[in-house]
């Protein structure tokens, strides 16, 4: 036992926790590759968050690990003071918000915390369809299911700051930093940029690793020297960890989504997206 944890520390400890769950039901919707790693993460720092799951399998599996889990979309956002949901897209948001009625069953005084990548206009349609006293938070996260492990996530938090810090303790076990950015929608707005910026630098940075590669550098040798030289960026230093065409193809998917939206909110907007936007060609087809 270290110096600073007597038994007294420790039982303070354990009652600051069992004083914050009881202040705070914690409701999870989408705890699938990057969800799963944020409710350990919740339940590790001693909140009781309780997960939506479909499937039997999904469910005893929680269970066994000590996590609440149902198999009741809407009884879960009536009994959730903090209903965080992750999931890929928009589409599914609107499908469990709205089609199985999630939204509609949240209480007064509640708040929905949303992860997802997507249209800056869904934050302020899930808050103009919420019931009255239901708050939400437009919170895009930044980072891989390594970094919720690490605490580390990024999150992106817009919205009223009352809200933002009632649910920030809950968000701190799993994410830091979390960034203030103004209103419903400007938080997707910057998330939109940072990944069509960051398409772009993969773009560029799997470019240097063919011509690395056709000089005879292997990438990850390439990317050694080049996070210390003025051309470092956070994709070539990605080539580190795993070969160009792996990382490709794992991310490929989802910046074709990102890309997508953004190209959609530039139409709306009446914006030419420019440089940025030939070079995110790349990822979905345009």
């Amino acid at each position: 036992m270290a110096v600073s944890d007597t038994p007294r520390s420790l039982h303070r400890r354990d009652t600051e926790r069992e004083q914050m769950s009881a202040a705070l039901s914690i409701g999870f919707i989408g705890a699938g590759q990057m969800g799963r790693p944020m409710v350990d993460r919740l339940a590790a720092a001693g909140w009781t968050p309780e997960v939506y799951a479909r499937r039997a399998e999904a469910r005893a599996e929680l269970a066994a690990q000590g996590i609440a889990a149902t198999d009741s979309p809407t009884g879960l956002a009536a009994r959730a003071d903090l209903l965080i949901i992750c999931m890929f897209s928009d589409a599914q948001v609107r499908e469990v918000l709205f089609g199985d009625g999630v939204l509609a069953a949240m209480q007064p005084g509640s708040i929905l915390v949303n992860h997802v990548t997507g249209s800056p206009t869904l934050a302020l349609e899930l808050q103009s369809a919420a019931p009255q006293g239901v708050r939400i938070l437009d919170v895009p996260v930044s980072g891989s299911a390594d970094n919720i492990r690490a605490g580390q996530l990024t999150l992106l938090a817009a919205g009223d700051p009352a809200d933002i810090e009632r649910a920030r303790a809950p968000l701190s076990s799993y994410g830091s930093p979390i960034i203030e950015v103004g209103g419903l929608g400007d938080a997707q707005r910057v998330k939109l940029i940072n990944n069509l910026l960051f398409t772009a630098n993969l773009r560029m940075a799997l470019a240097a690793a063919a011509l690395g590669e056709s000089m005879g550098i292997a990438p990850a040798d390439l990317a050694r020297v080049i996070t210390e030289c003025s051309g470092d960026s956070f994709a070539i230093r990605r080539f580190t960890l795993a070969p160009p065409a792996v990382l490709e193809q794992s991310a490929k998917p989802y910046l074709a989504k990102d890309v997508a939206v953004i190209r959609q909110v530039a139409r709306e907007m009446g914006l030419d997206l420019g440089e940025l936007g030939e070079v995110a060609a790349w990822a979905d087809g345009s």
